[in-house]
Order: structure tokens, then C-alpha cells, then sequence
């Protein structure tokens, strides 16, 4: 299996609070099964410590690193297909929000799978590598997630998606 951390209770109840608070309410509409909202400035900077050599050795090669953070709503009863880690980006963190019970996030190596759990304020991370860092999720309910990743702007091709790059 690629290399992955987990981290439970990973911000303070405070940030942790501010951040359910700023999401938690939004309702989708008939027609949006995943809502991003997308943050201009990072609530967090205690993420990006986790992009060290000694937590990641190996990950993909950039010329420059920024951050891209938003919030993520999903509709219930929902499958996100299997994918691969976009090339853009460097190191995915996803922080469990809201609602206390659902389906976390399985990673696959091969034949094997591996369910990150879900639980509030459960923290999962991982960097994309040159070789294949397939996952999915599955919602039982909404799912309400807080997604920070290190982005390398050069290997973006959504201009719409690049407008959403801070420093």
C-alpha cells in the first residue's frame, strides 16, 4: 500500500468548530451531487507541516508549491468513482467534518483495499506519487469535508480551477 497518515482530533476544538460552522449549513441543489467552496485564505497553516521529507519521502516532483483549500459538500447515497490523485497535485489532506456517522475514503493498491474511516475531525493525508495513488468515496449521508492540498501550478490545466491558487 502507498504511504497515508491518519490523525485523530487533528485540529483544536476552536478551528475544528469554525470550520464545521462555516459549512455544515449549506444545503445542495436538486441538481449538484459535490459543492466546493473554495477558501482565498488558509484557516490551517498547521497542515503544511505534514509535507516533510521524514512523513513523505517519495512524492511527485514540482517546480513550485501553492495551496488550494476548500470545503466539500456531497450528496448522500453517492459513490465518487475511482480515480487516480490529479498530476497537479503534491499532498492531499482531507479533514472529516460533518455528520458524525458515514462512509471515510478507500484507497486501493492493487487488489487491496483500505477504508479510512470516518470520524469527525479525522485527518487523511497523502502525497501523489509517479505511481498510481487510486481511492474513492461513498456517502451514506451528506458529506461534509474540509480538502487542503499543495498544488504545483505549472502541471494545472483548469484555468478556472487555477484561479483558486493562493500562496
Amino acid at each position: 500500500m502507498w504511504k497515508y497518515l491518519v490523525i485523530d482530533d487533528f485540529l483544536d476544538k476552536e478551528v475544528y468548530d469554525k470550520l464545521v460552522n462555516n459549512i455544515k449549513d449549506y444545503k445542495l441543489q436538486d441538481n449538484e451531487e459535490i459543492h466546493r467552496k473554495f477558501l482565498t485564505t488558509d484557516p490551517t497553516p498547521q497542515v503544511n507541516w505534514l509535507f516533510a521529507k521524514k512523513n513523505f519521502p517519495r512524492h511527485r516532483p514540482y517546480s513550485q508549491l501553492k495551496k488550494m483549500i476548500h470545503y466539500a459538500v456531497t450528496k448522500e447515497n453517492f459513490t465518487h468513482p475511482l480515480h487516480d490523485e490529479a498530476p497537479f497535485k503534491i499532498m492531499s489532506a482531507i479533514i472529516y467534518l460533518h455528520p458524525e456517522k458515514n462512509v471515510g475514503t478507500i484507497l486501493r493498491h492493487k487488489e487491496k483495499e483500505i477504508e479510512v474511516e470516518w470520524k469527525p475531525n479525522r485527518l487523511m493525508v497523502f502525497c501523489g506519487l509517479e505511481d498510481i495513488t487510486w481511492h474513492y468515496y461513498k456517502t451514506t449521508e451528506a458529506r461534509y469535508t474540509y480538502n487542503y492540498f499543495l498544488v504545483n501550478p505549472a502541471e494545472m490545466e483548469n484555468k478556472e480551477l487555477k484561479k483558486h491558487i493562493i500562496d
